[in-house]
């Protein structure tokens, strides 16, 4: 009886003892299989006012799903410029000061992060005017996009690398005769302008340019005199005469192909793109025209260069089809960037229109000093135009010197 007693007391007390110690146990079980604090992954990631709102190569703001942001950029130029006009008693000389771009840029995304848009205002020597809105919508991000809005239509290297991102001061020459310009259109594209592997675009455009022109009516008095005019500043025409641009084109080893020096350094970097643009004379104005063009980039070590040759077709008569000889064109520039700071560049353009014996030239060397890569430089370049009339030729030099500062 005694030993039955004893070992229901035994039993009672390892009983107790098995129910004060299971929740040690237990959470000791715990502890040893529960990760440290600093490594579990459960927990969300740390967020800061800095995450939504800040720099980071513009000025920004974002909401915490990133389906909303938006980005500003501002960019300005001073530039003194003299020009040595070539005249029959001598040489005309002008010079002036003046800012020729002042621009604000607004870029980022709306209700998901597959609709993009730009826009971008031009306040440059006195005068506002609109240069970009569009909106980009991403089927396929970096694939397959649709652009609908004013930009600048995809028409050769230099056309569409931003101003910012110039080695001289400006474009050359051959821009200005053959550019395609800002339009309003709708285009195909993989986010060419970003410089992927294989880039291409398709597009179609109004054909008539960023630049508004004058529509309106001159009202006669009862003595047929001019008393008054109504009208309005339009770049909409009355009459579609859509122009036709595309582009394809390669990049190697992550070229920047869309902004002049090799600011990076760095093994050699190559891109090549072939472009086009058709304007298709729909409201029988006769200047309907095809324009082409091959242009390259190439980077290495410091060393850049870029160019480009151009062809253009001209309307010769009534219909679209009868077209003939209109203008042959190219541009090559070099440089090289000493320390990441100074740049000695040169360039040669050459336009001609008409014939071997009329061409326009264009001569500029320069030096760039970048404080703050693009975003802070000063450039000083000087050169000569000269155009050529048969046997005889008219040279004008000029001599620029640019401050830019971009943020």
């Amino acid at each position: 009886m005694k030993r039955n007693t004893r070992i229901h007391l035994a039993v009672i007390a390892c009983a107790a003892a098995i129910h004060t110690l299971a929740p040690t146990t237990a959470s000791a079980l715990d502890a040893m299989t529960k990760p440290p604090a600093e490594t579990r992954t459960d927990q969300a990631p740390a967020t800061s006012i800095h995450d939504f709102v800040g720099y980071d190569g513009g000025f920004f703001l974002k909401d915490r799903t990133g389906d909303f942001s938006l980005k500003l950029n501002a960019q300005g130029q001073v530039l003194w410029a003299l020009t040595a006009a070539q005249e029959e008693d001598g040489r005309e000389i002008e010079t002036a000061l003046s800012v020729p771009l002042a621009r604000l840029n607004f870029k980022g995304n709306v209700f998901s992060k597959q609709i993009t848009f730009g826009f971008q205002t031009d306040f440059g020597n006195g005068n506002a005017s609109l240069k970009d809105y569009y909106v980009d919508f991403a089927f396929i991000p970096k694939v397959l996009q649709l652009r609908v809005g004013q930009w600048i239509r995809p028409f050769s290297r230099q056309q569409i690398t931003p101003s910012s991102k110039f080695e001289f001061t400006g474009r050359a020459i051959t821009d200005k005769k053959f550019n395609a310009g800002r339009d309003i259109g709708i285009a195909l594209h993989n986010d060419y302008a970003k410089s992927p592997v294989f880039e291409w675009v398709i597009g179609v455009f109004n054909g008539t340019g960023e630049k508004p022109w004058f529509e309106g009516e001159v009202e006669l008095d009862d003595a047929g005199q001019p008393d008054g005019v109504t009208g309005k500043f339009t770049n909409v025409p009355d009459v579609f005469d859509p122009a036709l641009v595309a582009r394809v084109g390669f990049n190697t080893n992550k070229l920047n192909g869309y902004s002049e020096a090799d600011l990076e350094g760095g093994a050699p970097r190559f891109g090549m793109g072939l472009n086009g643009v058709v304007d298709l004379d729909a409201d029988n104005s006769n200047d309907g025209h095809v324009r082409g063009t091959i242009d390259y980039m190439f980077k290495a070590y410091g060393f850049s260069s870029t160019g480009a040759f151009y062809a253009a077709t001209a309307q010769d008569g009534l219909y679209w089809k009868n077209q003939g000889f209109g203008a042959l064109g190219l541009h090559v520039q070099a440089g090289y960037v000493i320390a990441q700071k100074v740049q000695p560049v040169f360039r040669y353009a050459l336009y001609n229109a008409s014939g071997a014996d009329n061409a326009l030239h264009e001569i500029l060397g320069g030096i760039s000093c970048y404080f703050r890569g693009h975003n802070l430089k000063w450039q000083t370049e000087a050169g000569g135009l000269l155009q050529q009339d048969g046997p005889a030729a008219q040279s004008d030099i000029v001599v620029r010197s640019q401050l830019q500062l971009a943020f």
